[in-house]
């Protein structure tokens, strides 16, 4: 997995915090600083986090996540067009016995962004949460005529002054 941030993965892979401070930023300080754009915000984050911590395999992307405390992420299902995630974890099983309106954008948009780089075709992931079974399924999407050669990400001598 490569890194282009100053977060050192190695460093902090043995360290641990505890849950409690971890829910407090994601479900407590980020809701309440972006407000009703939370979840699209979450989702645009995790693209582009998926762009500084890149990786070329589903099993590094399965990897990433564990590492990331995000869970146990597991493909379930793999289609032409579409692939389908089932992530699992201590965490998700607790949100779902409390209160509702968690979302995992942030995941989903990680999800996406890794696929896309892969795939090289404009991809979207969506969720959703399967509270009885205590997991959140990932669905994800891609059009085999949309390749992102159509993007121009950031190219600035492209637009128009």
């Amino acid at each position: 997995m490569k890194q282009t941030e100053r977060i050192s993965k190695e460093d902090l892979a043995e360290r641990q915090i505890p849950a409690f401070g971890y829910e407090l930023l994601r479900e407590v300080l980020l809701p309440d600083v972006l407000g009703q754009d939370y979840a699209n915000m979450l989702y645009w984050a995790g693209k582009s986090l998926a762009r500084k911590f890149p990786v070329t395999s589903i099993e590094e992307i399965s990897e990433f996540f564990h590492t990331a405390g995000w869970g146990d992420l597991v493909l379930s299902h793999d289609k032409k067009n579409e692939m389908e995630f089932e992530l699992t974890s201590e965490l998700i099983s607790i949100r779902f016995k409390h209160e509702n309106g968690h979302t995992y954008q942030m995941e989903a948009g990680f999800i996406a962004e890794q696929l896309q780089m892969m795939n090289q075709h404009i991809t979207e992931t969506y969720e959703q949460l399967k509270k009885r079974s205590n997991k959140v399924v990932f669905t994800v999407k891609w059009d085999s005529k949309d390749t992102i050669e159509d993007l121009s990400y950031g190219k600035r001598s492209d637009r128009k002054k």
